[in-house]
């Protein structure tokens, strides 16, 4: 169906209006269905609707209905993944990719309805003998639909033009709290490992931080007291931004670092390229448990602390300034290093220290 071919006559916009700001405000993935169907109720009422997520080439289908307390009697829900497909709007939005609204009535008789498995282990006992369904953009072999049914009466053409109205607005909900579980995830993976990014906007604050980050960099530099990063980190921010010295020699950007008790915070800069925007890379260590794990590998704390700063980035020749001894003495202590590791090679020493760190973590 042509986009436009449908409109709702006299509709009410404040309802629709208001589905749209409800659907958009979601974050939560597994939260998306349920106040989506609790917003499309508000304009095109129902007695009981369904959130699904159906692959029929693996005779799989995830469900959720609305209204939460809905009673699903005697329905066989176990049954419905495989007999789902019988469900003729399923069929057609599979075989022509039109996820517009389509009723059940648009495709099959009342006789013909009740002739179906699915309706005597499914929407019988349910009492649904009308039904409604929109799909959400899908890849085959997947497709992802509200299901709006009622016991009673069908629905109008003006209310499916009502959710062909209200579509568009879903499918982009829906891809923005897939996009949200994603960088969730991605969070989620590096604060296992004690990392996060922050993504800078235009005025240098971040326009998006996991909460855990958020909270390390208040613990060590501060709370804020204007915009949503401690004062000392944005002035660090404005100075990574600055490629020169005011003599216009080149910047060596270097990580802003503090330590509380038995904690340290490193961040890092990294500069927008190809229209990228900035980042922070922000790590969480524990210094003193890096050497108790270095020195578990048999090597002496001043070795350990020698070999956790070769870790983090340092070269030989500023690790030697930083520990305030000569590079030839620094080389003596490589060599030993080397040789308690079994290695040939800092390269190699780094790999090895770097397995040992977090393999004891």
């Amino acid at each position: 169906m042509a986009p436009g071919s449908r409109f709702p006559s006299g509709a009410a916009w404040g309802p629709i209006l208001g589905a749209i700001t409800a659907v958009a405000a979601v974050t939560d993935l597994d939260a998306f269905g349920p106040h989506a169907m609790q917003a499309l109720n508000e304009v095109v009422p129902f007695d009981i609707a369904s959130f699904n997520e159906i692959d029929t080439s693996a005779g799989r289908a995830v469900f959720s209905t609305w209204p939460p307390d809905a009673d699903l009697g005697n329905a066989d829900v176990e049954a419905f993944p495989q007999l789902v497909r019988q469900n003729p709007i399923l069929r057609y939005q599979e075989a022509t990719g039109d996820g517009s609204a389509h009723r059940l009535s648009d495709f099959v008789s009342v006789d013909e309805l009740h002739g179906l498995d699915l309706y005597r282990s499914v929407y019988g006992p349910l009492n649904v003998e009308y039904q409604v369904a929109i799909g959400l953009a899908a890849k085959l072999p997947l497709t992802i639909a509200f299901a709006l049914n009622r016991f009673d009466r069908d629905f109008t053409d003006d209310e499916l033009a009502l959710l062909d109205v209200l579509r568009p607005h879903l499918i982009q909900a829906y891809r923005n709290v897939q996009a949200l579980d994603t960088l969730r995830v991605v969070d989620d993976a590096l604060a296992e490992v004690g990392k996060a990014i922050i993504v800078l906007g235009q005025n240098g604050g971040d326009e998006r931080a996991p909460p855990w980050a958020q909270k390390a960099l208040i613990e060590h530099f501060g709370p804020p007291r204007t915009g949503s990063m401690p004062e000392a980190v944005q002035a660090w921010v404005v100075e990574q931004q600055r490629l020169t010295f005011d003599d216009g020699r080149p910047r060596i950007r270097q990580p802003l670092v503090s330590t509380s008790g038995d904690r340290q915070l490193v961040v890092r800069f990294i500069a927008n390229a190809r229209d990228r925007p900035n980042v922070l890379v922000v790590e969480d260590r524990q210094p003193r448990r890096e050497a108790t794990e270095l020195q578990r590998a048999g090597l002496t704390a001043r070795e350990a602390e020698i070999l956790i700063l070769l870790v983090r980035g340092e070269t030989t020749a500023r690790t030697a300034s930083r520990l305030d001894v000569s590079q030839g003495t620094l080389n003596k202590h490589l060599q030993h290093i080397y040789r308690k590791l079994g290695v040939n090679s800092r390269a190699a020493a780094i790999a090895a220290a770097t397995d040992a760190i977090f393999s004891g973590r």
